[in-house]
């Protein structure tokens, strides 16, 4: 069987599996059925971050002795972001402030964890 043939019939078999689910959910909700009974239904409670003051946030990037420059490129965020985070003209978003709360629990280890990979 030529390999783009393959490709084909498996996503034809996805599109099928896919209509397949929707309509067993459109049957479930239509037959008033709860959906809990009759699916699998996963409740997640994910915590909030901690708040980043800017003395916070100068703290760790010390911890880790780096310049705003490198904390920046390390969190994915530019240079001016770290600058105001620390100045408190700017706040963390939920996702930086998720990454610090990583590098908190271990700076030390984490920095093992990102240069062995940069090597």
């Amino acid at each position: 069987m030529a390999p783009h043939h393959k490709d084909k019939k498996d996503s034809h078999r996805a599109a099928n599996d896919i209509m397949h689910s929707l309509r067993e959910l459109a049957k479930a909700i239509e037959d008033g059925v709860p959906l809990e009974d009759r699916f699998t239904v996963r409740t997640v409670s994910i915590p909030e971050p901690r708040k980043y003051s800017p003395q916070t946030v100068k703290k760790l990037r010390d911890q880790l002795g780096m310049s705003q420059a490198v904390f920046a490129e390390l969190l994915g965020v530019s240079r001016i972001w770290v600058q105001g985070w620390e100045r408190g003209v700017r706040h963390p978003s939920l996702l930086a402030r998720r990454l610090m709360d990583t590098i908190r629990t271990d700076p030390a280890a984490w920095l093992t964890t990102v240069w062995a990979k940069a090597s």
